[in-house]
């Protein structure tokens, strides 16, 4: 049996509308837009725990999921995975640490992803540092990156810039 649900979360001067596909309890699909006015975020308690793994303070396996895909995609979006809260790598070397010659084969890897937030391929750039693939939008990726750099930044270095 498959649970939709929908909850908001503010980020910067943007509200992420998630919306999350569960199945037998776990999380298998997330899907994110830009959304209007918020809901009452506060009161879901998914929506606190998105924004704990999204601020970095809350792991991944907070949340119950199970990715689909096949064995390449889940050694690339286990790679993902593993790239550390508010830092970058690039498709060419994530292809190259799952031992693939193909940063495209990469980049359809993560255009698969059926979690972004949870395998945060947000995190992953073009070779020269430019945002590119991302199956939420570029807008969205921006927006989730910026949201990191905030807050890996001290406080009164945020109050500087």
């Amino acid at each position: 049996m498959n649970d939709y649900k929908i909850f908001y979360i503010p980020i910067l001067n943007h509200t992420l509308k998630v919306q999350g596909q569960w199945e037998s309890g776990f999380l298998v699909r997330i899907k994110l837009d830009l959304a209007g006015k918020p809901e009452d975020w506060a009161s879901s308690p998914l929506a606190h725990k998105f924004r704990e793994i999204l601020e970095g303070k809350s792991s991944r396996s907070s949340i119950p999921f199970k990715a689909k895909g096949t064995a390449f995609q889940k050694r690339v979006w286990d790679t993902t995975s593993r790239i550390p809260f508010g830092e970058l790598k690039s498709y060419s070397e994530i292809a190259s640490e799952v031992g693939c010659g193909s940063p495209r084969a990469v980049g359809q890897s993560l255009k698969s992803n059926p979690l972004p937030i949870i395998i945060p391929c947000h995190r992953v750039i073009g070779e020269k540092g430019n945002l590119v693939g991302f199956s939420c939008g570029l807008e969205i990726k921006a927006l989730l990156l910026q949201f990191e750099t905030n807050k890996k930044m001290p406080i009164g270095i945020i109050g500087t810039l």
